[in-house]
C-alpha cells in the first residue's frame, strides 16, 4: 500500500516554483528563478468545483518562506511536488523499497530465524537486512515532518546565496565590535547607536538631514543660485530658504498629481482628499519652480573642452556632488564594526547610452535589478544603514581614461 501523499494532509511538505509563490521572486532569485523550488507547510487542501463543471481541482493552501517573510498560497495539486525535484527519493521510493524486501523474504521462507554470513557467524534477519544496505522506510506522515530547507534572500554575483541573519560569520576574520557615530557639522553633536532613546526619538528628522547633508554642498548650492538669479531678475536667496526647498521637493514625493502646479491648488479634486495647497509651506509656486530651474549639484564648464570626452562632460553634473558626500562621511562619521559593499540603480526614465551626446552616459539594466538606469558601487554601515562611500559606475572607455 502506497504512503499518503505530503500534499494533502495538512502539516505535510510540497514544495512550488518560486515565481508561483510572490512575485517578489523575481527580484530574490534573478536569473535563477526558473530553477528554484520553495518548501512549503501545508495548511488547507481545497476541493473546488466551478459551477455547471463535473470535474473539481483540489487546490493546496500553504505557507512558505523567503528570507524573513512568509507568504501563504494556495496552488493547484498538480503544479506541486511531494520532494525536492533532483532531490532525495520520495517516502513513496523509500517504501517500495522496504516493501519489495518484505516480499522478497516472503517468497523465500526457507531463510527463517538466525542466518548465517560470509564468515560463519550466526546473526539475525535484521542485522542481514542492514548489511544489505537496504533503505528502511521513512517514518509516516504523522511522526513528525522533516525541516524545511533554509531559503536564500538573495544571490550574489558569483552565485553564492545569502541567509537572513548570516552577518555573524567571520569572513575575513574576527573583528572588533565598534559603535558608529554621526557628528553634526553645525552643532558639534553627536549621533551613535541608541541614540532614538526608546519610542521617542531624540533628534528630529531636521536634525539628521542637517547632520548628513554635507555642508560644503550646500553653501555651494546657495552661491551659485545667488550667481545666476540676479541675471534672470530674480531674488537671491539664502540657506533657509533652500532647506524649505528640500522640505517641499520631499513632500512631493508623499502625493499623485498630474502637473505640479495642482499641488498649489486650493480646490480639492475630490471631496474626499484634502487640497494639497503647498502655499501653507510659506514657498509660492512661482520661488519653487525658479529655484528649481536654475539649481545646480556640481560645476560644468559650459563648453566641453577639446581634450574632456563627452562622458566625462556630462558626469560633470553630479560628480563634485558626490565628492562632497565621499569627503564629508570622511570627516565625520565612525562606521560600525559591519560593512556592505554592494550596488545601488538611480531610475532613469530620459534618453541614455553612449552613442549619444545627451542624458545618461552610462544605462545599466540588470535582470536581478527591479530598476535600470544609473549604478552607483556603495558602502555603507551594517548598523546604522547610512551609506559612507559612493562611486558612480561609468563606461570601460571612461575608467580606462580615468586610470
Amino acid at each position: 500500500m502506497p504512503p499518503p501523499d505530503s500534499r494533502k494532509h495538512v502539516g505535510g511538505l510540497c514544495y512550488a516554483k518560486a515565481d508561483a509563490v510572490t512575485h517578489d521572486a523575481k527580484r530574490v532569485f534573478g536569473a535563477g528563478l526558473e530553477t528554484t523550488w520553495l518548501a512549503g507547510t501545508v495548511k488547507e487542501v481545497i476541493n473546488h468545483r466551478p459551477e455547471g463543471s463535473k470535474r473539481a481541482t483540489t487546490y493546496v493552501l500553504a505557507k512558505y518562506k523567503i528570507g524573513n517573510k512568509e507568504y501563504e498560497k494556495s496552488i493547484p495539486l498538480q503544479s506541486l511536488k511531494a520532494q525536492l525535484p533532483e532531490g532525495p527519493p520520495t517516502a513513496a521510493t523509500a517504501a517500495e523499497a522496504g516493501a519489495s524486501t518484505t516480499q522478497n523474504e516472503d517468497e523465500n521462507p526457507t531463510t527463517t530465524g538466525d542466518e548465517v554470513n560470509n564468515n560463519g557467524t550466526p546473526t539475525s534477519r535484521e542485522t542481514a537486512r542492514a548489511d544489505d544496505n537496504t533503505t528502511p522506510p521513512l517514518p509516516p506522515l504523522g511522526a513528525g515532518t522533516p525541516p524545511s530547507p533554509a531559503t536564500p534572500v538573495a544571490f550574489a554575483n558569483d552565485g553564492r546565496a545569502w541567509f537572513d541573519g548570516d552577518l555573524v560569520h567571520d569572513i575575513n576574520g574576527p573583528t572588533t565590535v565598534k559603535m558608529w557615530k554621526m557628528t553634526c557639522q553645525w552643532t558639534g553633536n553627536e549621533y551613535t547607536e541608541g541614540c532614538d532613546n526608546g519610542a521617542t526619538p531624540k533628534h528630529s528628522e531636521l536634525d539628521c538631514f542637517m547632520a548628513c547633508f554635507p555642508k560644503s554642498q550646500l553653501i555651494w548650492m546657495v552661491d551659485r543660485l545667488n550667481t545666476k538669479l540676479p541675471h534672470h531678475d530674480k531674488q537671491t536667496t539664502t540657506i533657509g530658504e533652500l532647506l524649505k526647498w528640500f522640505g517641499v521637493l520631499i513632500l512631493v514625493t508623499r502625493f499623485e498629481f498630474g502637473s505640479r502646479a495642482d499641488l498649489w491648488s486650493e480646490k480639492p479634486r475630490c471631496k474626499h482628499i484634502p487640497a494639497p495647497d503647498f502655499g501653507k509651506t510659506g514657498m509660492s509656486r512661482q520661488r519653487f519652480d525658479d529655484l528649481w530651474h536654475h539649481m545646480e549639484w556640481s560645476y560644468q564648464v559650459p563648453q566641453r573642452p577639446d581634450d574632456m570626452s563627452s562622458e566625462r562632460h556630462r558626469w560633470c553634473l553630479v560628480q563634485d556632488f558626490i565628492d562632497r558626500i565621499n569627503e564629508h562621511r570622511v570627516s565625520y562619521f565612525h562606521p560600525s564594526d559591519i560593512i556592505c559593499v554592494d550596488e545601488s540603480i538611480s531610475r532613469w526614465h530620459g534618453l541614455g547610452g553612449s552613442w549619444i551626446n545627451k542624458g545618461l552616459p552610462m544605462y545599466v539594466a540588470i535582470d536581478r535589478k527591479p530598476e535600470d538606469g544609473c549604478e552607483i558601487q556603495d558602502s555603507c554601515c551594517g548598523k546604522s544603514n547610512i551609506m559612507m562611500r559612493l562611486k558612480l559606475v561609468k563606461t570601460a572607455t571612461e575608467e580606462e581614461a580615468l586610470r
